[in-house]
Parts: C-alpha cells; structure tokens; sequence
C-alpha cells in the first residue's frame, strides 16, 4: 500500500505531517482529534511530496500506527 503526505496547520502557523493511505482517512483523523473545530482545521489540509523528519502514519480508518509499524 503506497502511502500519501499531507500537512495541516492548527493552530494557525503550527504545522502537522501525516502519512495515510487516502485524504478521507486524513479526514477522519482530524475530525476525531478535532471534534469541535474540525472544519476550521480541514482548509489548512494539503497533499505535500515531502516533509520534515517527523510525521504520523495512518491507517485506512485513519488511526495512528504505531511508530515501528510504518
């Protein structure tokens, strides 16, 4: 399974990396760790080609995968 990069910014200006499967499971993601501003969260969400050293993997339900299992 090839996995995509996405960043997103919450606060403004504090910027998150993830590595998931599809953009719904980044979606998913933010929704659950976003529950009530989700929607001011999910404009800032981007597909990126690369990213700096530290990121979160996703898997298709968009939960985080532990660290050794990327």
């Amino acid at each position: 399974m090839e996995l995509r990069k996405f960043r997103y910014e919450f606060p403004p200006m504090e910027a998150h990396f993830l590595e998931a499967p599809t953009p719904k499971a980044v979606v998913e993601f933010i929704k659950r760790t976003y529950p009530h501003n989700w929607d001011e969260v999910l404009p800032s969400m981007v597909e990126i080609d690369d990213w700096p050293r530290f990121w979160k993997t996703l898997d298709q339900d968009g939960r985080p995968l532990p660290p050794n299992k990327r």
